[in-house]
């Protein structure tokens, strides 16, 4: 399938007339588009979303569902820690059930080279006081009982937790509505408006609205708009896989990499599974563009990729021409829904390491499967920023598949932002212009 479980139900209709002039126009319904435009109307703005296709339709649907502060890039600790105050309590603040779960993360090692890298990342818990510990092979085995793979302890965040991508990103477009913003699907940006250097509007397939403010929350299509005011960003796609599973003997909440394998087990006892942290790359003449800020990191990060000539390359070519869909749509909308398909070789090679594992699990099988979209920095995180050229432009894309858990607090800092003119925290390392300055850091990881 190209989706998870099943298909949304539309926040809009065709009939939903777009306002003449708004505050915040939102481009994106993804799940920082949502959340933003939830915390600005809860501030009073007034504020647009607008999707060329549905509410999470895309990435922000389709993820793992870990919400971990564990391993990441120093540059988003701050915002991640953050965001589990968020996460504690969004189900009451959202009056929605988001399938939150705080029981912790845990990365399994292996072998000795996965575990002096968990090790290593212990000085950055050290630096910002979080409560990741490593735990000895004995306290692995009782925090998944009937473990059977060689392993050499792991790295745990108690205060980490899971929840449902296909829950999140709706529930706080529902609450932005009902708080007076204006979500519109199936009406995609055909461009940004700017005058005098300051943003003044945004031009979309049903018509202009002006607006002091953009946020610009396309996922891969960002790249698209900014590139038509003249803004280089070097963002690229992947393609990630995840399943779901039958339900099975209980076994954890907490949100786990282990034996090749990420998973976490739902609360009606199913498991999302996925191999490991690994993308495939379905080379497109689209890779070329911007391939000197990844070409150095390919070979140290080798071992994550999945390098594909496939179908994918003549779909590119097609979309290219003059009469493709994606030529007449425009550069801003370009492939509405994209379909993207899983890899099941990759869910086999799972699902045999988590069985491997877990020989109790032996019978649990896949009965749902999908692909997802992932728009990767070369520096491994986002941009994440209000304060840019032109004014009023405001930006956030290439997460890197790791999006999701920071979701919430994305989406409080830009609108913190945007109303304040403070993002309440330090966000230059985030910065959009860090590119065109070639103040870019090696990643810590890719995605």
């Amino acid at each position: 399938m190209n989706s998870p479980e099943t298909a949304f139900a539309t926040a809009s209709t065709s009939r939903d007339l777009l306002p003449r002039e708004v505050d915040v126009a939102i481009i994106g319904g993804g799940l920082m588009g949502c959340a933003c435009a939830y915390y600005l109307s809860k501030a009073g703005a007034k504020v647009l979303v607008i999707d060329k296709s549905i509410i999470a339709g895309q990435q922000s649907s389709r993820a793992w569902g870990f919400v971990r502060q564990q391993s990441r890039d120093e540059a988003e600790v701050p915002l991640m820690q953050a965001s589990i105050g968020i996460w504690r309590s969004l189900e009451q603040e959202l009056q929605s059930d988001l399938g939150w779960r705080n029981d912790g993360c845990l990365f399994v090692a292996g072998n000795e080279a996965e575990r002096d890298g968990y090790e290593s990342w212990l000085s950055v818990a050290r630096t910002f006081s979080m409560d990741t510990v490593m735990l000895s092979p004995r306290e692995v085995e009782k925090k998944l009982p009937g473990y059977a793979a060689r392993q050499l302890g792991g790295l745990f965040t108690a205060s980490d937790g899971q929840a449902e991508p296909t829950l999140v990103a709706r529930a706080f477009a529902m609450r932005a509505r009902e708080l007076g913003a204006h979500i519109v699907e199936q009406c995609g940006a055909k461009g940004i408006d700017v005058a005098a250097g300051q943003v003044v509007g945004v031009e979309t397939e049903r018509g202009y609205v002006k607006a002091k403010t953009v946020v610009c929350a396309a996922g891969v299509t960002t790249f698209r708009l900014l590139k038509l005011l003249g803004i280089s960003l070097p963002q690229q796609l992947v393609r990630g896989t995840v399943a779901r599973t039958t339900s099975a003997p209980k076994l954890s909440g907490i949100s786990t990499i282990a034996n090749g394998v990420g998973f976490r087990q739902r609360l009606d006892g199913s498991f999302n599974i996925a191999d490991d942290a690994h993308v495939d790359v379905d080379m497109t003449l689209g890779h070329f563009r911007a391939l000197q800020w990844y070409a150095p990191l390919l070979w140290a990060h080798r071992k994550s990729f999945r390098f594909n000539l496939n179908g994918a390359c003549l779909t590119d070519l097609h979309q290219r021409m003059p009469w493709s869909q994606a030529s007449r749509s425009g550069t801003g909308i370009h492939e509405r829904n994209p379909l993207i398909p899983p890899n099941d070789r990759g869910l086999a090679k799972a699902m045999s390491g988590f069985k491997a594992a877990f020989p109790g699990q032996a019978s649990t099988q896949i009965v749902d499967r999908w692909g997802g979209g992932i728009d990767v920095l070369p520096d491994g995180i986002p941009v994440i920023d209000a304060h840019t050229s032109p004014r009023g432009l405001a930006v956030a894309t290439g997460f890197c598949g790791h999006g999701f858990a920071m979701g919430p607090i994305v989406g409080k800092t830009l609108a913190n932002w945007i109303d304040s003119g403070n993002p309440g925290m330090d966000m230059r390392q985030l910065r959009l212009s860090r590119f065109a300055e070639g103040d870019v850091k090696a990643p810590s990881s890719l995605f």
